[in-house]
């Protein structure tokens, strides 16, 4: 596929499906001042539910190409290493001046990239400096992530505490610190006054894995139907692999939840959050979350653990409220005082929370990182 270089400055972009979300808005955004070839890597059933999305949401910008690549193989096979070099081989044929590699293609990635790539000319994506406890896969995803940030100089983190940690552990890296861009579902299709809801609800959105901590706020919930506390519902929307084995059990007031076990199409996502109060992160561990600018986009106050990478998001019963880490009576005691007093603060927070949102999360503000970054290379 040939692409137009309308201007000397053009970049290579290659974004696997899963971080879609977080490139799409800055290509967007980007495109108006470099030329962007732009390879999404997806699965192999042909057509997607990303496609359609990437279609109705992409700018129509004569300076932007966007390729679907679908893979073939299995991510740890043999045969993946062929097709990462027809994707690499791709994003060197227009010629850029700079490539964007959100993909690390674990395990093969960094000893092709290499081989095949200007490493000085490559700015690459690392979400999680430090690997999460519970992660799938941890021990493989930690010693990755040491060669991925070995191998490269020019390193983008999402948030100051994973820049923090990049650099107190690595030498000579040229950092790009920007948050992820809020992830936007577009307005819901239905109206809701919050305010004639019979009861408070709090949600929970995304995949669901072990050190997001479900189980703390399943069990929170549990003490609060012994206080006799009944007027609200909890929320839990997202696939899960081990549902039936780690968490059914825990469920002993199923009249309170609402639950979602399965992948929520784009097109539900607004939904969701439309008629819920507040959006619920028990988290022990994490190095950002793009669950939370979802929350931001359609403003609902966030109920944190007090984990250091939570700090620089929530001021706690100002823009949002914290608990103590991996303390269920803490999170059940902060769900109590939310719920008896929610008439009282719950405007003045969400007045909070889109302030500190349109003064830190804009994305003029963040696209102009990355625009000073590049520009610099």
């Amino acid at each position: 596929m040939k692409i137009s270089l309308m201007n000397n400055r053009t970049i290579s972009w290659i974004t696997p499906s899963y971080f879609l979300d977080v490139d799409l808005p800055i290509v967007n955004e980007l495109c108006k001042q470099y030329t962007i070839y732009w390879i999404v890597l997806l699965g192999n059933n042909g057509n997607s539910d990303d496609e359609a999305f990437i279609n109705a949401k992409i700018n129509k910008c004569d300076k932007l190409c966007v390729t679907y690549y679908h893979y073939k193989t299995r991510w740890y096979s043999l045969g993946r290493i062929s097709e990462i070099n027809k994707v690499i081989d791709l994003a060197k044929s227009v010629s850029p001046d700079l490539y964007y590699l959100s993909e690390s293609f674990l395990p093969y990635g960094t000893i092709l990239y290499r081989r095949k790539l200007p490493i000085d000319k490559c700015v690459v994506a690392c979400h999680n400096v430090t690997t999460p406890k519970g992660a799938r896969h941890e021990m493989l995803a930690r010693w990755y992530t040491n060669r991925w940030l070995n191998t490269f100089t020019n390193i983008q983190t999402f948030s100051e505490c994973q820049r923090k940690v990049l650099l107190s552990k690595y030498r000579n890296k040229n950092v790009l610190t920007a948050h992820l861009a809020i992830k936007d579902y577009g307005e819901p299709t239905k109206l809701v006054d919050k305010t004639e809801l019979p009861y408070i609800r709090f949600l929970v959105f995304g995949n669901i894995v072990h050190y997001k901590r479900i189980d703390l706020l399943l069990n929170a919930v549990n003490i609060l139907y012994d206080r006799g506390i009944k007027n609200f519902r909890v929320r839990i929307a997202g696939y899960c692999r081990q549902w039936n084995d780690e968490y059914a059990g825990l469920v002993k007031h199923p009249e309170l939840f609402e639950f979602m076990i399965k992948r929520i199409p784009n097109e539900d996502v607004a939904n969701l959050f439309v008629d819920s109060h507040y959006f619920v992160m028990p988290y022990q561990d994490i190095a950002q979350s793009g669950a939370m600018t979802v929350a931001f986009r359609y403003n609902l106050p966030l109920i944190l653990s007090d984990i250091p990478q939570f700090k620089e998001f929530v001021d706690d019963g100002v823009n949002g409220f914290t608990f103590h880490t991996q303390n269920v009576t803490s999170l059940a005691d902060k769900m109590e005082w939310v719920i008896n007093n929610h008439q009282l603060m719950y405007d003045k927070v969400r007045a909070n929370q889109k302030k500190f949102v349109d003064e830190r999360f804009s994305l003029s503000t963040i696209t102009k990182l990355y625009t000073e970054y590049f520009d610099k290379l």
